[in-house]
């Protein structure tokens, strides 16, 4: 059976794994395969309680948001660096550049995409910039049929519905919403609560295998 094209994953059911280079530990929201070693893409939240190196992912793409945390400053060795904080949420870097992070403010947590490029020969892997969502009441999302999105509840408390669907999901903080390819579609957001609901939108595409 085929899983469902729109799937909220509730914040209770995501798994704790360990980190790669065994420095910490992540909570796993989805990846494709479900197991196994290797997979296709993996999305992850993680805390940061210290400064320290990035495990090494050669043959991905990441993408990191900032969920939590005044201050998170990544270092590519080589390729620049990147300061996130509530204003600037979000990166993208390649797996197998030399990454160390600080966090010179004290405990962040990031939400992280990993996924893998493929063959030189192979379609491209695509992954967009994250982008965040601000939700003051009512507001339209275009999603492409060729990539999976991810929209990650940061704040407030989210009412999702497809365009054309009676169906409607409630979003709470720190579930995620995930849509498979498939058709291009529209969602409508409504924010529920007396607060702005803020929501971290993710798009990719792997490379084939």
């Amino acid at each position: 059976m085929k899983p469902p094209r729109l799937k909220v994953l509730r914040a209770a059911a995501y798994r704790a794994m360990p980190w790669r280079n065994g420095n910490g530990m992540t909570l796993e929201i989805a990846r494709d395969p479900a197991t196994g070693e290797s997979f296709r893409w993996r999305l992850s939240l993680a805390d940061i309680a210290q400064d320290g190196p990035f495990s090494a992912y050669p043959g991905y793409r990441r993408a990191l948001v900032l969920v939590h945390g005044d201050d998170l400053r990544l270092t590519f060795g080589g390729h620049g660096e990147r300061l996130l904080s509530p204003a600037r949420r979000g990166a993208r870097f390649e797996g197998d550049w030399t990454t160390e992070c600080s966090v010179p403010l004290g405990r962040c947590t990031d939400l992280s995409l990993i996924v893998r490029k493929g063959p030189a020969d192979s379609p491209a892997c695509i992954v967009r910039a994250p982008s965040i969502v601000s939700l003051a009441s009512t507001r339209e999302v275009m999603l492409s049929a060729a990539l999976y999105s991810a929209l990650f509840i940061l704040e407030g408390t989210a009412l999702i519905r497809e365009l054309g669907d009676a169906r409607a999901r409630l979003a709470h903080p720190r579930d995620t919403v995930l849509i498979r390819p498939g058709a291009d579609r529209t969602l409508r957001l409504e924010s529920r609560g007396s607060g702005t609901a803020r929501l971290a939108v993710l798009r990719w595409r792997p490379g084939r295998d």
